[in-house]
């Protein structure tokens, strides 16, 4: 799974306006643009020359619906920050360069968790696929209408293919400054990526009952939620579920046992400003 991304991925910003230093007690509903942290006005073209942003510890959870099914859990580091040229977004770091509309050109990776060990439902085989290695290029624009982050991706690993993803995030802010972060999104995998992690070739095929299956160029969906609690001065906990609706040239896979893949993250962070 891409963490948010997106991964992973999305990632979730939320960008105050100066709208605290007149909030009131009542919440707030309207959508706003989204940034975590909101870069001080005097930072030369908004590239602070000290961390600024979310560092913490999380569990990525994740179910492919590959096989047999189960849960892959992961305690990792989480990373939600800026300092210079160089970001972090929980799964999508990188470098800014140029600037380009509400943001900048970034030359980005990602941390892609699409990795898996499976057993065959049919056989009992184990079957395993490795990480995917996305290098590329991207822009995170930070609208006022909300959050775009756009990027195309080289998989420099076994695959060889191509991601392409556009995701888009808002925040509300609820009850006791308890703030939400929906997320829409979409992703297109080339044929070689898609077929890597969910086709059948004819040696497989034997080894573990499935029947052959190439798969497609696809374009999947992706639907999610992020919760942030305030805890105590700069410490917040964050829960951010995911599910990624599979096109039907991967859920038609017979590896597949849902058309759809889910996962969550739940984090604990302190906010540097």
């Amino acid at each position: 799974m891409g963490l948010f991304f997106a991964t992973l991925h999305t990632p979730i910003l939320a960008a105050e306006n100066n709208a605290s230093n007149t909030s009131t007690s009542a919440p707030s509903v309207a959508v706003t643009g989204i940034a975590q942290y909101e870069v001080p006005s005097d930072v030369p073209d908004g590239l602070p020359n000290h961390l600024v942003g979310d560092l913490g510890v999380a569990v990525y959870s994740s179910n492919m619906s590959i096989g047999a099914t189960g849960t892959q859990t992961y305690p990792l580091p989480y990373a939600f920050f800026d300092y210079e040229r160089f970001f972090a977004r929980i799964d999508t770091f990188g470098f800014k360069t140029i600037k380009m509309g509400y943001g900048y050109l970034e030359v980005a990776g990602q941390v892609n968790l699409d990795n898996y060990n499976r057993k065959s439902t049919i056989t009992g085989a184990t079957f395993s696929k490795l990480d995917p290695i996305p290098v590329g290029l991207g822009s995170f624009q930070e609208t006022p209408i909300g959050g775009f982050f756009m990027y195309a991706f080289q998989d420099i690993n076994r695959s060889q293919g191509q991601i392409y993803q556009l995701s888009y995030f808002a925040e509300f802010e609820t009850l006791a400054h308890i703030k939400l972060y929906p997320l829409l999104g979409a992703e297109y995998l080339t044929q070689s990526y898609a077929n890597y992690y969910y086709g059948v070739s004819p040696k497989a095929s034997q080894t573990l009952g499935y029947s052959q299956y190439t798969v497609p160029g696809t374009m999947n969906y992706v639907a999610g939620l992020m919760v942030e609690v305030p805890i105590v001065d700069d410490w917040y906990f964050n829960v951010f579920g995911k599910r990624k609706f599979m096109g039907s040239g991967i859920s038609n896979s017979p590896i597949m046992a849902n058309s759809y893949q889910d996962s969550l993250i739940a984090s604990l962070v302190y906010r540097f400003k």
